[in-house]
């Protein structure tokens, strides 16, 4: 206790000897009330450290709190600072890529302002009438150019505002930054009673038009065309073309590629004027020419590979085209000329993708390329040809059905989807008046000189392939005969000829040639595999569908035939896996499931055949093929 009393004592800042000597000589009472009080004090002191202890927490809190806060409030101006530079870097970026052709005044007589024909009315019209010209022009386009976009405000009225503002600001920038090219216009009356529309360029071009008041329509229509082409004097072919002016359009497409300036454009240019040499002239050894000057200013257009393909597709020259289309494709986006990137540049990419699976055999591969998922109305046609290409008649003639209940059935490719349907059952005489319509389509494209060209390297190579399946060695000799001798196609329908005619060794010949002509291209190799089968040469046979596999591994009909080949050979065994090979890529193929159900048959698997032979029946069989089928099935 003694103990506990001198601490307290300590504590309250009383000397202890003084206390004790003061409590010794003190009542005991007094002394209790003493050390009561400085109980009391010592409780008051605690209490009020505590309090401090808690308000100094509170205030380093506070403190530490603020310092956050204020941290946070930098950290919010630096990034608002940011985002307000972001968007004015945003802002004079947009301004510097503005394009597009801006009206921005036109000015009319009184008396015409007083009848509702004021400067602003014109000033819409002829923006009007532009945008018609540009919506022809975009729908047989596959670029998006720098003068005419997508962008629905790239030509457009755009008449200042008053004072200062915001838009005005706007337009100032875009003025200065920008590519926009401006117009103004105007419309005078004539001494002579007639008018006179008149409009011109920021950088001195004048554009006129007259005639009498009555016709002002038209003389809006002139004058909206005339500053089209100067506006975008490459598209304007393409409307020229597509409003039925194909001389205008050669001509413009001419004058386009000899004025215009930069390897670039020039390139583009070229690629135009080559692509119309052929459409429309027919030249098209001058349309060569022309693309090659084209490959040769900029090798990385994508499009003028796609034109240079084109072109060798007409001449029959199928190698050279299966390496444009492959080069078409080796090319990238971001090396096309602007107007040709993003959307053009996918149209040209899947166009040559489908067609080098085309050219392979791959017609699976090259349907999704076309079609995507699934051909649509617009392409259904294309469909049709692809399935009868697989052998699918029964898909290719459902599709062909669609194509004409859709109205819009391609003329071209149905043509062919009926020739190859034909071809698939065997069926000559309907091969023969399919390959007839080919090319003599209503609504081709081009003129005479091109159908003739087209004759020359397709038609007629169907044909004396069509001539040759129904027997008439005579005449398909007679018209292989008449085609060209560096023509890939042509030979292989010479070939055929002398195959129908039992001329194995001129037969032998033509494929040679065509093979080297074609070395990349199976078919030829497939064509002669089956005609050395027919003369009895298996093993030569199996050679040439060996051949024709290594070139197009997803060509169904080499490993069907090397299937059948096989099987004359009594090696069954080794023809089912030729068979399942094949199902891969034709898979309605009815003969090929028939052939399959036979080497099943004869390796012994009774069920398997059955089923093979079932699927056979289910799908399309030619007569011979039913009858076929049917003398196989009696021995299960």
């Amino acid at each position: 206790m003694a103990e506990e009393e001198e601490d307290l004592l300590s504590s309250s800042g009383a000397d202890p000897a003084a206390v004790g000597i003061g409590l010794s000589n003190a009542s005991r009472e007094r002394a209790d009330d003493y050390l009561r009080r400085q109980s009391r004090l010592a409780d008051l002191q605690i209490e009020n450290l505590q309090k401090l202890d808690a308000f100094e927490t509170s205030h380093l809190r506070w403190r530490r709190f603020n310092e956050q806060l204020s941290g946070a409030f930098r950290i919010i101006l630096v990034i608002l600072g940011l985002a307000v530079l972001a968007g004015l870097a945003a802002l004079l970026w947009n301004a510097s890529e503005a394009d597009g052709l801006v009206v921005d005044s036109f000015s009319a007589p009184a008396d015409f302002a007083a009848r509702g024909m004021g400067g602003d009315v014109l000033a819409n019209d002829l923006v009007n009438r532009l945008s018609e010209v540009r919506k022809v022009t975009l729908a047989h386009s596959i670029s998006n150019t720098s003068d005419v976009s997508l962008n629905g405000n790239d030509i457009r009225v755009d008449i200042p505002d008053t004072g200062i503002s915001l838009g005005e600001a706007w337009r100032l920038l875009r003025r200065w930054l920008g590519h926009e090219k401006h117009l103004t216009g105007s419309l005078r009356e004539l001494p002579d009673g007639k008018i006179a529309l008149h409009a011109g360029f920021a950088d001195g071009t004048r554009l006129d038009v007259s005639g009498p008041a009555g016709d002002l329509d038209k003389l809006e229509q002139d004058l909206a065309e005339q500053v089209f082409t100067h506006f975008d004097p490459s598209n304007v072919v393409l409307y020229l073309w597509a409003t039925g002016r194909p001389q205008e359009a050669l001509k413009q497409a001419e004058r386009d590629a000899l004025t215009v300036t930069g390897r670039e454009r020039q390139a583009d240019s070229y690629s135009l004027w080559s692509n119309l040499t052929r459409s429309i002239a027919g030249d098209i050894p001058l349309s060569i020419e022309r693309i090659r000057i084209s490959l040769a200013l900029d090798p990385k257009i994508a499009a003028a590979h796609n034109e240079y393909a084109a072109e060798a597709h007409l001449l029959g020259h199928t190698e050279l085209e299966l390496a444009e289309r492959r080069a078409t494709i080796a090319q990238r986006d971001s090396d096309q000329p602007k107007p040709l990137q993003g959307s053009g540049y996918v149209l040209i990419h899947n166009l040559a993708t489908y067609r080098v699976a085309a050219l392979l055999g791959d017609f699976g591969a090259a349907e999704a390329a076309e079609c995507g998922a699934t051909c649509l109305p617009n392409n259904l046609s294309a469909g049709a040809l692809y399935a009868a290409r697989r052998h699918d008649v029964a898909t290719a003639r459902a599709l062909l059905a669609s194509a004409r209940a859709s109205g819009q059935s391609d003329p071209e490719e149905s043509t062919d989807a009926a020739y190859y349907i034909a071809m698939s059952e065997g069926d000559g005489a309907a091969a023969v008046r399919a390959a007839r319509r080919h090319g003599h389509t209503p609504g081709q494209a081009g003129g005479e000189a091109y159908a003739a060209v087209v004759d020359r390297v397709e038609t007629k190579p169907m044909l004396a392939m069509a001539l040759a399946l129904a027997g008439d060695a005579a005449s398909a000799r007679k018209i292989a005969d008449t085609t060209p001798a560096d023509c890939y196609p042509c030979q292989i329908a010479r070939a055929s000829a002398a195959a129908a005619a039992k001329d194995w060794a001129r037969a032998d010949y033509w494929f040679a040639d065509a093979v080297k002509q074609a070395p990349s291209i199976p078919f030829a190799y497939a064509d002669w595999g089956a005609m050395l089968m027919r003369k009895g040469d298996l093993d030569g046979a199996i050679a040439k569908f060996a051949s024709a596999n290594r070139k197009g591994p997803h060509f169904a009909d080499p490993l069907e035939m090397w299937g059948e080949a096989l099987i004359a050979r009594n090696r069954s065994d080794l023809a089912l896996a030729k068979f399942e090979e094949a199902n891969k890529y034709a898979p309605n193929w009815g003969r090929l499931h028939l052939k399959w159900g036979e080497a099943l048959l004869w390796s012994g698997d009774r069920d398997g055949a059955r089923k093979q032979f079932a699927a056979a029946r289910a799908l399309h069989l030619a007569d011979a093929e039913k009858r076929e089928a049917a003398k196989l099935a009696k021995r299960l």
